[in-house]
């Protein structure tokens, strides 16, 4: 028995998925499944079910995700249930949904110039680029800092999140021994207390008044001096919450964006169309790129389960429920559920092009009361992202990689990130020149040259004949386009 267990709970950390789409197979959306460390436990895709639990006073969320207690401390939202819970949300929430726009430009300039340092044939994971734009962003967001504090905070995050080489120290307590700097969770402790220092000192200087907290100051500042009644301590772990998470939560959801659409030319065709014609980089004229986003979480969560825990013996439609049972309400399952989405398996942006909301079977940001606040922000952080990219760059999945999932941490992201390469320009053909046209003709050739259109990343595209949009933006009308691989 206890060896049928590890090796359930080996293949469910190693490939969720694989698991969840076997087990489905054989016994339907709703089962039971034993896994080392966590005990029996109560997986469903089931919609009714799902809003049952949502709804649920006996099933708790804070509790059920002790791994993250572990790294964030008591003091973040996300550990938090019942009461408590409720008012930190009605608290905070505000902060991180208003706002949002004035990254918008800088989110497309930091696509831009991580674009533009890949050579022509060279390579990039979209998972690392998504990272190093969302950090860039949210640290802005939350600091309001100059570059040099700033990059600080990036390498402090970095360091944490890089302490974790492997899911196992994060799940299995009996690897998160200190035994010093060297060992990994020794290692990460120090990381994190390092960020957690950094970000002590913010606080303390926007309650001092000591500059970062005027109107221009970040979010950090303004809950620092708008929340008195918020200790130093709940500050830092609602803002390490989503500076640990919420860019990587982001840049694992554009990976799996960029497989989808990249690898399907009429997707990809539609999405660059769309992106030329919009005369804003409102996210609002891209409908059909977000939903191409919203279709992408549907088919590869990265999250693949909600995790629930119930406070007392309770009952979920016909089962059982032991007190201190877990129940996954199983996001991978409810979305790929055939009486909901038909043909659940394909890629099909269309689903989500009438305002359909999907209740209890589509939720890669949560559930309810417990959604993630961050929503707003990470989806508004891939459209950009992903519009820059499909409007500014030429590039193409790598030969040979297939998008298959690995897990990270929490999370299920492609392999490699999903790999692109920006293609070799063509060697031109050996061709003799035209002949000289008469001197009365060659005015009415330049013209007609003129009008047909540029060169942009070994893809032909028309001429910008409009100002503002996200085109108008440095480097346009400079050459930059064919020197430096960036046509806006």
């Amino acid at each position: 028995m206890l060896a049928a267990t590890l090796r359930a709970s080996r293949r469910w950390l190693a490939d969720p998925y694989g698991t969840l789409d076997a087990e489905r197979a054989r016994r339907g959306p709703t089962f039971w499944m034993e896994l080392a460390l966590v005990g029996r436990v109560l997986v469903t895709g089931d919609p009714a079910l799902i809003r049952e639990i949502t709804a649920h006073p006996d099933l708790e969320a804070g509790s059920g995700i002790a791994a993250l207690r572990r790294v964030l401390g008591e003091g973040s939202l996300i550990t938090m249930d019942g009461e408590a819970h409720a008012a930190r949300r009605r608290l905070v929430a505000p902060f991180f949904r208003r706002g949002l726009e004035v990254l918008d430009a800088a989110t497309c300039a930091a696509t831009k110039d991580a674009l533009r340092a890949v050579p022509p044939g060279g390579r990039l994971s979209i998972y690392d680029l998504g990272r190093q734009v969302s950090l860039r962003s949210i640290i802005q967001f939350l600091l309001a800092a100059p570059p040099d504090e700033a990059a600080r905070a990036g390498r402090l995050v970095d360091a944490f999140l890089l302490s974790f080489e492997s899911p196992w120290v994060l799940f299995l307590r009996p690897l998160q021994i200190d035994l010093g700097p060297l060992s990994p969770w020794g290692r990460a402790l120090r990381n994190r207390e390092r960020l957690r220092d950094f970000l002590r000192e913010h606080v303390r200087k926007a309650r001092s008044g000591g500059g970062i907290g005027d109107k221009d100051g970040g979010v950090l500042a303004r809950i620092a001096q708008e929340a008195p009644d918020l200790s130093e301590d709940d500050i830092v772990a609602e803002t390490l919450a989503l500076l640990l998470f919420g860019h990587d939560t982001g840049a694992a959801a554009l990976a799996w964006a960029v497989a989808h659409i990249w690898r399907r030319p009429e997707v990809l065709a539609r999405v660059r169309a769309e992106a030329d014609a919009a005369e804003t980089i409102d996210p609002a004229a891209h409908p059909y790129l977000e939903a191409c986003l919203k279709e992408s979480l549907r088919l590869s969560p990265v999250v693949v389960h909600l995790t629930r825990v119930a406070a007392r013996e309770t009952r979920i439609g016909e089962h059982t429920v032991p007190a201190g049972a877990r129940v996954f309400p199983c996001v991978y399952l409810a979305q790929r559920d055939p009486e909901v989405f038909a043909e659940p398996d394909v890629f099909r942006p269309e689903r989500f092009l009438e305002g359909q909301t999907y209740e209890g079977s589509w939720f890669p940001f949560g559930l309810g009361a417990r959604t993630c606040i961050g929503n707003r922000f990470a989806l508004r952080q891939m459209l950009l992202t992903a519009a820059t990219a499909a409007r500014c760059a030429e590039l193409a999945p790598e030969p040979g990689w297939e998008p298959r999932p690995v897990r990270r941490l929490v999370l299920v992201v492609p392999e490699g990130g999903t790999r692109m390469v920006r293609p070799l320009p063509l060697a031109p053909s050996p061709v003799r020149p035209p002949p000289a046209l008469p001197e009365r003709e060659r005015g009415n050739a330049c013209a007609a040259s003129s009008r047909k259109g540029s060169l942009f990343f070994g893809r032909w595209r028309p001429s910008p004949a409009r100002g503002g949009g996200m085109g108008a933006r440095a480097g346009e009308g400079t050459g930059e386009g064919a020197g430096g691989g960036m046509a806006r």
